[in-house]
C-alpha cells in the first residue's frame, strides 16, 4: 500500500515539474503558427519528366545546361529534337494517339493552339502560376511581355508560356530616303506618299516597298494592315474577310504592291521579299523582326549599316504590328506536371532569355532587353526601339483563331492577289469570306 502511495506520488511530482516545460514548447508552437511549404526546386527530385522539342536555336542554348537542372532539381529529363515538319507531325500524332508520355512540349500558339486547345491536349497553367509552392520567386511573371502571355490564353486560362517573341518591323533604306527627302512613316498615308515618290522620282528604278505577295505567305504581314485598318480574321464565329475594314487594308495593300513594288509581287514570299531589299532595289520592307541579322550581314547584303527601322505606320484604328512566337505547354494527360511546371520556369528564366537575346533570339522578357549586358553589345538600337515598342501594342493574332489555319490562309491569300493584280477588291474579299465561312462550316 506505501509503495502503491509512493509510485503515484512521483508520477504526480513528475507531471507538474514537466507542465511549465510542456507549456512553454506548446505556447512557442502556437506562436510559430501553422508549417508553411514554400518553393523548393528539390520538391519533385526522383521523377523523370519527357519534353518534345523542335531543333530550333533555342534548344541549341538549352540542351547543353540540361544537367545544370538536373542538379538542382533532382529531376531527370529526356529531350527529343526533331526538325519542325517532322516535330510537328510527331507531336500531332502522339496527342490523336491518347498514349504519349511527353510531359512537355514546344507550341507555336499561333499555329496550333487553337487545335490544341480544342481537343483537350494542353494543360491549363494557372494553378501553377499562382502557387506558392510551385511558382519561383524570382521567376517574375510581370517580366515577360503580355502580349506574349496573352497569346498562350484561351478562355481566360493561360496554356503557353512563350520562349521568344517575334514581331515585324518597317525596314527602310537610309541613304534611298535621305537622297529622296523622304521622312521615316509614321501613318499609312505617308508610306504610300514614300513609296511613291522614290519610286517615281527614280523612274522605276527603285522600287518604293517590297513585301509578300504569294498568297497565304502574303497573309502573315498582311495580318498588321487588317489590324492597323480595324479589321479582324473572324467577326464573332464567322469570317471577317468581307468587312469595311478588311477590304480597306487588302486594297491597300496590293495597292501599294501595284503600283510602287516589284513586278514579281505575287509570287513573292519572304526570300524573294527581303533580298529585293538586301540588294539595295526597294527603299522600305515591311517583314519579320529575326531577318535583322540577314539585312545587317555585309556578307551577304548591300545595305548593311544602312537599315532604320520602325513600327508598322498607324491606320484608321492605330498601329497595330502583331507578335509570333514559340512557348512551351504542358500535355493535359502528364502525371509530372509539377516537375514539367519546374522545367519550364527554368527554361523561361531571365537568365537563359538574356543569354537566347545575345545569341540573337529576340525575347520575351523586358530585363533581357534592358539589361546593361545587351545594351552594351547592341549594334542596332533602333531595331531593338522598334521591336519593344512593337511587343507593348501587339496583336497575338496572327493567323486565322482556328483549327484549318491553312485553307483559310489561302482564302485570304486569295483577295490580297487579286488586288495586287488590280481586280475587283470588293468582289475577291466577299468571295474569300464566303469561301473561309464554307471552311469553318465544315470544320
Amino acid at each position: 500500500m506505501k509503495r502503491t502511495i509512493m509510485f503515484f506520488t512521483m508520477i504526480a511530482l513528475i507531471a507538474l515539474l514537466a507542465f511549465p516545460i510542456m507549456a512553454q514548447g506548446q505556447q512557442e508552437a502556437e506562436d510559430a503558427g501553422p508549417e508553411v511549404v514554400g518553393f523548393d526546386w528539390q520538391s519533385r527530385s526522383g521523377e523523370t519528366i519527357k519534353i518534345m522539342a523542335n531543333k530550333h536555336p533555342w534548344v541549341d542554348i538549352i540542351e547543353p545546361k540540361i544537367g545544370e537542372f538536373e542538379a538542382m532539381t533532382g529531376i531527370k529529363v529526356e529531350l527529343a529534337v526533331y526538325p519542325e515538319d517532322q516535330f510537328r507531325t510527331k507531336r500531332t500524332v502522339e496527342m490523336v494517339s491518347g498514349a504519349s508520355d511527353v510531359d512537355v512540349f514546344m507550341l507555336m500558339p499561333g499555329n496550333s493552339l487553337a487545335q490544341y486547345y480544342q481537343a483537350g491536349w494542353v494543360a491549363p497553367l494557372d494553378d501553377l502560376m499562382a502557387s506558392e509552392s510551385f511558382l519561383w520567386p524570382e521567376y517574375d511573371l510581370d517580366d515577360i511581355f503580355s502580349s506574349a502571355l496573352d497569346a498562350g490564353v484561351k478562355e481566360d486560362k493561360h496554356y503557353t508560356i512563350p520562349i521568344l517573341l517575334e514581331t515585324s518591323l518597317l525596314s527602310y533604306n537610309k541613304e534611298i530616303f535621305e537622297k529622296y527627302d523622304v521622312a521615316v512613316p509614321t501613318t499609312m498615308e505617308e508610306l504610300e506618299a514614300a513609296a511613291k515618290k522614290i519610286y517615281e522620282g527614280s523612274n522605276g528604278q527603285i522600287y518604293g516597298i517590297t513585301l509578300r505577295g504569294k498568297k497565304a505567305a502574303a497573309t502573315s504581314q498582311w495580318v498588321d494592315f487588317l489590324h492597323s485598318f480595324g479589321g479582324e480574321w473572324l467577326e464573332g464565329d464567322k469570317s471577317g474577310l468581307g468587312t469595311e475594314a478588311a477590304i480597306a487594308a487588302t486594297d491597300y495593300y496590293g495597292r501599294l504592291l501595284r503600283l510602287y513594288g516589284p513586278k514579281s509581287a505575287p509570287s513573292n514570299s519572304w526570300y524573294e521579299a527581303i533580298s529585293i531589299f538586301m540588294q539595295g532595289k526597294a527603299a522600305m520592307v515591311y517583314d519579320a523582326s529575326v531577318f535583322k541579322p540577314n539585312y545587317e550581314d555585309p556578307t551577304k547584303s548591300e545595305v548593311a549599316g544602312k537599315v532604320g527601322y520602325a513600327v508598322i505606320p498607324a491606320g484608321p484604328a492605330g498601329s497595330i504590328p502583331h507578335i509570333s512566337n514559340w512557348a512551351l505547354s504542358l500535355y493535359s494527360k502528364s502525371d509530372n506536371k509539377e516537375a514539367a511546371w519546374l522545367f519550364v520556369q527554368w527554361a523561361t528564366s531571365k537568365d537563359i532569355a538574356l543569354e537566347g537575346l545575345l545569341a540573337g533570339i529576340p525575347s520575351a522578357r523586358n530585363s533581357a532587353w534592358d539589361s546593361s549586358e545587351f545594351k552594351d553589345n547592341d549594334t542596332t538600337p533602333e531595331w531593338t526601339a522598334a521591336s519593344i515598342a512593337s511587343y507593348e501594342v501587339a496583336s497575338p493574332i496572327w493567323n486565322p483563331p482556328v483549327i484549318p489555319v491553312g485553307e483559310c490562309r489561302d482564302a485570304a491569300g486569295s483577295a490580297i492577289v487579286a488586288s495586287i493584280l488590280g481586280e475587283d477588291v470588293r468582289a475577291a474579299s466577299l468571295a474569300a469570306e464566303k469561301t473561309m465561312n464554307d471552311i469553318l462550316a465544315n470544320q
